[in-house]
């Protein structure tokens, strides 16, 4: 009987630590995250991909999209058709609703930015732009993918 006893006093410790481990190991989604690519990237071909931004204008009120679930990696090509230099911010919309920013970079005129994204998969992005005098030009693409670009 001390035995039987035992055992079932060992068990239901062994039972609570591993209930409890399992919160401890709990984490939130990695946050995303943005990087400056060569001008000639190249890379991998995705096995799926898709256009989440198809050649949207540059306009002042910014441009924002949404990168499907699975979908983790995302390049954004931006195009400054101005002679001013675009000063470039890139955010996301946290799980708690804050819009927190990822990156801000700096297109000359008449120049190009290309961006590599990651862990983007079910998030949503901003990406709002200005220039010194206020006028801002060019336009934007955005493409999802299930693999590194």
């Amino acid at each position: 009987m001390k035995m039987k006893k035992s055992f079932l006093i060992a068990a239901a410790i062994v039972a609570t630590m591993s209930l409890s481990s399992a919160s401890v190991f709990a984490t939130e989604s990695p946050v995303p995250s943005a990087s400056v690519v060569s001008s000639n990237p190249g890379g991998m071909h995705p096995m799926s991909d898709y256009l989440a931004v198809d050649n949207a204008k540059l306009n002042n009120g910014g441009n924002s999209w949404s990168h499907k679930s699975g979908f983790n990696y995302g390049r954004i090509y931006i195009t400054n058709a101005s002679s001013q230099t675009l000063t470039v911010y890139l955010s996301y919309r946290s799980s708690s609703g804050d819009k927190i920013n990822i990156g801000t970079w700096h297109v000359s005129g008449n120049d190009t930015l290309t961006l590599n994204t990651t862990n983007a998969g079910g998030q949503t992005f901003y990406l709002d732009y200005n220039t010194p005098n206020g006028t801002v030009s060019g336009n934007v693409n955005v493409r999802a993918s299930d693999v590194p670009l």
